[in-house]
């Protein structure tokens, strides 16, 4: 029937699947910069709390400007 013949697969333009790629790669590495933070938080909620690293320091703005140690 004349309905049916439009509803096969259509061929994409190149310029769309670079799109597509593009989105979906973007979309993947959003993904596992999210799960590597929901990590870091959960893995220093487990091993203390509160307690202070040199790892956490740059998060709470205290790098290069904060007291010299010691």
């Amino acid at each position: 029937s004349p309905c049916r013949a439009g509803t096969g697969a259509k061929e994409l333009q190149p310029w769309l699947i670079g799109l597509t790629a593009v989105v979906v790669f973007l979309f993947i590495v959003f993904v596992l910069l999210l799960v590597n933070r929901l990590w870091r938080i959960r893995m220093h909620r487990e091993q203390g709390g509160l307690q202070e690293t040199q790892g956490t320091d740059r998060y709470h703005g205290r790098g290069a400007a904060g007291p010299a140690p010691g």
